[in-house]
Parts: structure tokens; C-alpha cells; sequence
């Protein structure tokens, strides 16, 4: 890793009191990671920990942020703020009795209900998911689970019929698949679910599966459902998945598991264990994909150790290792990967709990630019070209409730 030369800091007011934090902007020998704004929704508690959603509506750019806050208060919602600026522009109120620490999870931004204008839908402490329109907030839907949200709704034409659904799992595990209209298609129990899970076509009949990551009573679980609530295969690893990732390989999906025991699994499309790492506590991936154009698909995991890997998606090689931290973190989120220099090549942009969010070269593993503030991350990025200018920004939630908009230049 390159050694990172400090250039600004940067004292940001809170909204709360005279509270002070620093943002420190570092650059390498890459470039530049700069913030463009940071937004006014600050609380004092710092255990913020779920992505936000960008859509462009009508022209214009929008970032809906999940904040959580003290119990108890009015501080938990679902914000939307002017992709412009940060500016606050509605907020969906969780009620003091529901607000905590996992009040609002991520959210997802699609047009459910088939009226032309996208929804903005997230799980919620009131152990629903909720739907409002994306400019007003105002209430479009609210369909009861058996326990709060914690991870990011799916909408698609996902089971039989016509229309699209709403697929949602709550903590507890039970996973419901709702129609436009409110009903249920079918809900299944598969036991805690932290992993936000995702759609594939596993058996190539041209029709998307939905795997999803576990902890059932005991150890883990990786499960394919097919549309109409069977289960197409399901693997156990030997502890609770915490997040899972899906990429390819020779035209297949590859799904990627990682354990809150450090092991990270690979299984083929048919559910054959292609691979394990054990790369130590509290491991994490989320993003899979060709970083370095060699063809091939790569895995990008952390742990609480600080390091970044890029582990072949295929073999289970590890092609580098980075060191993103010397701190002793709680944990490390995943980072995101995608295009933020305009260049037409991706970049990752791998976040640090330790407060650092850091630009990496995707076929070496060099640190390019790293931004930091004292607040800690706890979740990977959401990456948006926030100002038509061909590149894209990365979103950051920090632990405060601020998300911070940050833009990179080489």
C-alpha cells in the first residue's frame, strides 16, 4: 500500500449541539478523493450501519438515506436528500417506540405497482415494508412482517402470474414474496437473515432463482428458491452467513458466501462447493466482478483484520492483498466496485471502520486516494454519478447518520 500524504482538514459542525468531527482528505500518488457535501442528518449515536439508494426522478438526482437514532426519539427514518447538495427533502418518521439502532434497513428505489414512478421501499422496525412515492414521502405501502427488515428489498416478475413482487426478508428469517397488490404469493422460514439476497438464473432455464444467505438455529445457510417457493438446492456452512455476493464464472453464477467466522464459500450453479478461504474473523464480500479485464470474475473480501483480497471467483486464489488499516477495527465492510474516474475501467472503493474510505486499483491492490473522518463505516458504499459529469461518486453511510458524497479524480 502506498503511503498517503495528508492535504486538508476539514472541521464539519454537527447539527447537534457544538459536536465537532474531522474530515481528513489523504491523497496517494493515484489521485484525489474529495468530498462534494455531507448530509445534515448527524445523531449522536454511531451505530448507523445500512446503505442508501439513488435514483434520478424527473431529472434530477436523489439519495434516500436509512438513519437510525437513540431509542426512544424522533430520530430514526427514512430520509431523502437532493443528490445535488445533501439538502434534507422529506423524511419518513419511524415512531419513538420503534426507533433504534436498526430502524430503517436498506432501502430500494422501483416502480412495484406498475404506475410509471418509482417507490422508494424499505424494511422498518415497525415490522413492515414500506413503500412512499420518491419526491413526497407520502405512504404508498405497508405490508406487516413477522419482524423488523434488515436487508434490502427485491422487486421483480419474480413469481407465477402476472405483475412484479416485493421480496423481503425479515430478521427472524421468514421471507415473504408480495404481490403488487398487497398479497402474499408465498413466504418461507429460512432463519436469520443479515445477507441481502439476490436473483439468478441457477439451472439455465431462463428464469431468475433467489438465493439467499442464513443463520438458522445452528450454523449457516445458503439456500436457491425457485419462483414458486421450492428449493432448488441448499448448503450448510458450518457458521452464520453474514453477507453474500453472486458473480460468474464460465457463463454461470457463482455465489459467494461469507461466514461471521471468517469463511468464505464459493458454489457452483448447481451447488457444488467450488471453493473455501478462511480468511478470519467477521468476513465480508459483496462485490464480484472482472476488476483487472483478465476475464475472469474476482472476489473482493475483507475481515477484521484490515485486509483487502482479490480472490479468483473460479480457483479461489488469491490474486493481492492490501492492508486498508492498522487500527484495531470491530469489523471491515466490503467494498463496492464501479467506475469513479470516467476512465471506462471500474475502481474499488473499499471503506474502512476505522472511518477511512479508500479508492483501490482493482489488478494491484495500490491505494490510490483515501478520505477520512472520525465516525466509523460500517457498510460498503453505494457508487452514482450524482452530476452527470460520466463518472461515479461513492455514497458512504457513516456510523452518525451523516452520508457523505465523495468524488475521486485521477
Amino acid at each position: 500500500m502506498r503511503t498517503r500524504t495528508l492535504l486538508a482538514l476539514v472541521a464539519v459542525v454537527l447539527a447537534l449541539g457544538s459536536v465537532v468531527t474531522y474530515g481528513v482528505v489523504f491523497a496517494d500518488s493515484g489521485g484525489d478523493l474529495t468530498e462534494q457535501w455531507a448530509s445534515d442528518t448527524a445523531r449522536e449515536m454511531t451505530g448507523n450501519h445500512h446503505a442508501p439508494a439513488v435514483a434520478e426522478i424527473d431529472g434530477e438526482t436523489w439519495v434516500y438515506a436509512p438513519v437510525s437514532g437513540a431509542g426512544g426519539t424522533d430520530e430514526c427514518g427514512l430520509v431523502a436528500l437532493s443528490g445535488a447538495d445533501g439538502a434534507t427533502q422529506w423524511t419518513y418518521p419511524i415512531p419513538p417506540e420503534n426507533c433504534t439502532t436498526h430502524a430503517v434497513a436498506d432501502p430500494a428505489v422501483a416502480d412495484f405497482d406498475a404506475d410509471d414512478t418509482p417507490e422508494v421501499l424499505a424494511a422498518t422496525t415497525e415490522n413492515v415494508v414500506a413503500a412512499a412515492h420518491p419526491t413526497t414521502g407520502e405512504s404508498e405501502l405497508r405490508h406487516e412482517l413477522s419482524s423488523y427488515g434488515y436487508t434490502k428489498p427485491i422487486v421483480a416478475d419474480f413469481a407465477p402470474g402476472e405483475g412484479t413482487e416485493i421480496i423481503v426478508a425479515d430478521v427472524r428469517g421468514e421471507l415473504f414474496v408480495v404481490h403488487e397488490n398487497g398479497t402474499n404469493a408465498w413466504s418461507r422460514e429460512l432463519g436469520t437473515t443479515w445477507a441481502n439476497p439476490r436473483l439468478a438464473d441457477f439451472d439455465g432455464d431462463d428464469t431468475d432463482e433467489l438465493v439467499v444467505g442464513s443463520a438458522p438455529a445452528e450454523g449457516g445457510a445458503v439456500t436457491v428458491l425457485e419462483p414458486d417457493g421450492t428449493t432448488l438446492w441448499e448448503r450448510t456452512p458450518e457458521t452464520a452467513v453474514g453477507w453474500l455476493g453472486v458473480g460468474e464464472v464460465d457463463g454461470e453464477p457463482r455465489v459467494v458466501a461469507a461466514t461471521t467466522r471468517g469463511e468464505v464459500v464459493a458454489y457452483e450453479a448447481d451447488g457444488t462447493r467450488a471453493w473455501s478461504r478462511e480468511l478470519g474473523d467477521k468476513a465480508a464480500v459483496h462485490a464480484v466482478g472482472d476488476g483487472d479485464a483478465d476475464g475472469d470474475d474476482e472476489v473482493y473480501a475483507v475481515a477484521k483484520d484490515g485486509q483487502l483480497r482479490a480472490i479468483d471467483a473460479a480457483t479461489g486464489d488469491v490474486e493481492w492483498t492490501t492492508r486498508l488499516t492498522n487500527d484495531d477495527v470491530n469489523m471491515m465492510p466490503p467494498p463496492e466496485l464501479g467506475d469513479v474516474d470516467g476512465d471506462g475501467d471500474p475502481e474499488l472503493v473499499a471503506p474502512g471502520n476505522d472511518g477511512t474510505v479508500s479508492v483501490v486499483a482493482p489488478d494491484s491492490g495500490d491505494v490510490l486516494a483515501t478520505y477520512e473522518r472520525d465516525v466509523p463505516v460500517y457498510k460498503y458504499p453505494v457508487l452514482a454519478d450524482l452530476d452527470g459529469d460520466g463518472d461515479d461518486e461513492a455514497l458512504v453511510m457513516y456510523g452518525d447518520g451523516r452520508v457523505v458524497a465523495l468524488d475521486y479524480s485521477a
